[in-house]
């Protein structure tokens, strides 16, 4: 990977709202409603970055069936996050 590779991802993982969605998508995965009440934020806000993340490889994401009473039966999207959060973090503490 070049340095300037390495930078833009970086630079994506590490807005605020990015690293925090990450986080919590490392202890398991969740669909966006989950993400929402989570940080306290719009479902467009969560939906953007959600988008910029995938983008970019650090989630990925599928379709289930919910179990939630009020929407059992919908299919809901769930993401969870992927190996290159893991290899970025590495390859930044090695650049420290």
């Amino acid at each position: 990977m070049k340095i300037e590779d390495d930078f833009k991802d970086v630079h994506v993982l590490l807005h605020p709202m990015r690293f925090r969605i990450v986080e919590l998508l490392a202890e398991k995965p969740m669909h966006i409603n989950e993400l929402s009440n989570a940080l306290r934020k719009e479902r467009r806000l969560i939906s953007y970055h959600l988008l910029v993340l995938e983008e970019h490889g650090f989630l990925s994401s599928k379709y289930e069936l919910s179990e939630q009473p009020n929407s059992k039966g919908k299919a809901i999207r769930k993401y969870s996050v992927t190996g290159k959060v893991e290899e970025v973090f590495s390859e930044l503490k090695k650049r420290l």
